[in-house]
């Protein structure tokens, strides 16, 4: 149990691997901040359903991304937001430990963070030099708060993140897009738009588009089909900013499966040009998300898909 990165369990392999020093201190910033984000997520359990092993710091570190310093200001303005128990109510931040959750690599960051929020006006404090201390948010920062948080409930669009394959498409033709485009009864024109990313023509970088359609949207809906990090990525980029997310998977993506050739021989491991093994699987749910609901589909029931979601839709999107 660390105070800095919440409850931690990896496994005999891993944990060495780690003491052994081969992480960069970055490396090891990222991995921290996400651990403790995600435990914390997760209502701070006391005990996890698995162990990390090698590929999971692997992935962390493939998939996290660093905030800039606006969005470590506002990310700090939703954490104070969330410890208060009400208006007005001064907190004091123990900077030292606290520091990975507000995505921070160390104290002083953190410390400066604090500092720029008190300079800008979202926050006061007793101690100014000292800003974690008695700290408390003004009628700006709960304004600021307002205005990040809010979700784009005038918008008619969807945001859809998903892996870009021949057989997707016809999924997201068949099932994704008919579900998120009805038309309710009385009704003359669909409800809602369905926006893929390959589908729109733009002349920006394609993660600078992605972000923009993104933030036009009323809701998201992610199929972590194929564990593509993007899709992940944009899943994360979507909670962040307040959007309803309906996640979706293919049923045989949902969970680890060791491969195997036309024979029926496992394939466990591959060599790559420099004769460096490299561990292979397929992969299910990440942890992070594997706790979250989710609509399960499978291929041959593309209709039962689609009615499912379009079910959830109209449940959860008002």
């Amino acid at each position: 149990m660390c105070k800095r990165c919440g409850l931690i369990q990896l496994t005999e392999e891993a944990a060495d691997d780690f003491a052994a020093e081969r992480y960069s201190s970055n490396d090891r910033a990222a991995i921290s901040i996400t651990l403790r984000n995600e435990w914390e997520r997760g209502g701070r359990p006391s005990r996890r359903n698995q162990k990390l092993t090698l590929d999971d710091l692997s992935r962390i570190l493939s998939q996290f991304r660093p905030l800039d310093p606006i969005e470590k200001m506002d990310y700090a303005l939703v954490n104070i937001e969330k410890s208060s128990s009400y208006v007005g109510q001064r907190l004091t931040i123990r900077i030292e430990y606290e520091y990975p959750l507000y995505y921070c690599k160390e104290a002083a960051e953190l410390r400066a963070v604090l500092m720029l929020l008190v300079r800008e006006g979202f926050t006061t404090a007793e101690d100014p030099p000292n800003p974690h201390n008695g700290l408390s948010i003004t009628a700006k920062g709960y304004q600021r708060l307002r205005d990040i948080q809010k979700p784009n409930r005038t918008s008619r669009q969807c945001f859809v993140a998903m892996w870009f394959t021949r057989e997707m498409d016809d999924v997201f033709t068949k099932a994704i897009k008919p579900a998120i485009e009805f038309v309710e009864p009385g009704e003359k024109a669909r409800r809602y738009q369905a926006v893929k990313i390959d589908n729109v023509e733009h002349v920006n970088d394609i993660n600078d588009e992605i972000i923009a359609q993104i933030r036009r949207s009323r809701f998201v809906v992610c199929d972590l089909t194929g564990y593509r990090g993007g899709v992940y990525f944009e899943a994360g980029f979507a909670y962040g900013l307040g959007l309803e997310v309906i996640y979706t998977c293919r049923k045989d993506w949902t969970k680890e499966e060791t491969l195997t050739d036309h024979s029926g021989n496992q394939v466990t491991a591959l060599v790559d040009s420099t004769g460096t093994e490299i561990v292979v699987k397929k992969e299910g749910v990440h942890f992070d998300l594997a706790h979250r609901n989710r609509i399960e589909w499978e291929v041959d029931k593309l209709e039962e898909f689609k009615t499912k979601l379009a079910n959830r839709i109209r449940a959860v999107i008002f």
